[in-house]
């Protein structure tokens, strides 16, 4: 391949792979939530910078090897699996999109991106994303009200508010959850409800 159809292929597919990682809604949600830490954000765009250089610096991918490249990094470095099939989806389509490039087909992948649902791209320096730390995240502040059996009277604002089932303060619901909570395997995070 030529030298500037080889930077031209990089830095359109470039593009593509920020755009499908863009629209990426379970990436997001892990940031968003805190599943990276405080860094999650930047944990993200290193995901993205990697995927995009395994991607251009490999030929012949299988959609396979992609996907247990993509499903390890997203275990290590958020804790999460992604069961809702958007791993594959994502591999599949950054394998197509290699090969058209390759064969300057971007009319036809511009086509089909522009069909995805607008959207800011967040994985950018200069973009915020806001941090919102998980239940039972360690770092939290939470675990201080653990230490003392008595309340600290921090909490008494919320015993005024009414609710059904009595007037329970947030630092004994914590404490309850604390006891029905069964920590799972070491390195991995139970999300629940709210």
């Amino acid at each position: 391949m030529a030298t500037a159809q080889q930077t031209e292929f990089q830095k359109n597919f470039r593009l593509i792979v920020e755009k499908i990682f863009n629209h990426w809604q379970n990436l997001r949600l892990a940031v968003e939530h805190g599943m990276g830490g405080r860094n999650g954000q930047q944990v993200a765009i290193e995901i993205m910078d990697y995927t995009y250089q395994y991607c251009v610096g490999n030929d012949n991918i299988t959609q396979g090897e992609l996907q247990e490249v993509l499903e390890e990094l997203m275990d290590q470095e958020f804790n999460t699996l992604c069961d809702d099939n958007s791993i594959p989806e994502i591999c599949r389509n950054l394998l197509r999109y290699k090969q058209l490039s390759l064969q300057n087909q971007y009319p036809l992948i511009e086509a089909e991106l522009s069909k995805l649902p607008a959207g800011k791209e967040w994985l950018r320096p200069d973009v915020k994303i806001a941090y919102t730390p998980i239940d039972g995240d360690s770092s939290s502040d939470e675990d201080m009200d653990d230490d003392d059996d008595e309340d600290t009277g921090m909490e008494e604002v919320d015993e005024e508010a009414p609710t059904t089932s009595g007037r329970v303060t947030r630092s004994q619901t914590r404490k309850q959850k604390a006891e029905d909570f069964v920590e799972p395997e070491e390195g991995w995070t139970t999300v629940r409800r709210k």
